[in-house]
């Protein structure tokens, strides 16, 4: 059993990189953007299980965009996200597959993106729903370097985001006994 274990990773290996949108996914919205690369932000565990923070999954890395210009928004039904905004942030998660997405393309993509430059990117809205669990997914299906339209309001560059402390280390609260 040892010696198949490898061989067992190594073919399911693939899965983790592409994984695709589940059969019940409805589309609820989709914008397409112009935005700016603002850089990466390391979100850390927020220590909410007992597996953390060794054993969790729960620590992410995102990009984070800001509009400039919104292209195209649709919704097509009463519920799902609403129009991306000019100045507002959009966050993509490099770290981890998202379904309906190509994550290597993605992945890729932003590995060679410095601050300052500019995409045009589609981020979807689903709401998957299985037997076990029901919840939203925002798969980017969409995402090419392009120059910055000339149309374009100067955006002031976006704070990055401050990741959200656990509650044992937020300052001026002491430890329960």
């Amino acid at each position: 059993m040892k010696k198949l274990l490898p061989f067992m990773m190594a073919a399911l290996a693939p899965s983790l990189f592409a994984s695709p949108m589940p059969e019940k996914a409805e589309l609820l919205a989709t914008n397409t953007v112009i935005a700016r690369f603002d850089g990466l932000t390391d979100i850390p565990c927020r220590f909410m299980t007992a597996d953390c923070p060794d054993k969790c999954d729960h620590a992410t890395k995102v990009a984070n965009f800001t509009v400039l210009v919104n292209e195209n928004y649709a919704k097509p039904g009463k519920y799902g996200d609403d129009k991306a905004e000019v100045g507002s942030v959009v966050m993509v998660d490099v770290k981890k597959p998202t379904p309906g997405q190509d994550d290597n393309k993605v992945f890729a993509l932003v590995d060679t993106l410095q601050p300052g430059d500019t995409v045009c990117l589609t981020q979807d809205h689903y709401y998957v729903d299985t037997e076990s669990a029901a919840y939203p997914v925002r798969p980017v299906t969409k995402i090419e370097k392009v120059e910055k339209p000339a149309a374009a309001p100067e955006v002031p560059a976006a704070v990055p985001a401050t990741p959200i402390q656990p509650r044992m280390m937020m300052p001026g609260r002491r430890a329960r006994r």
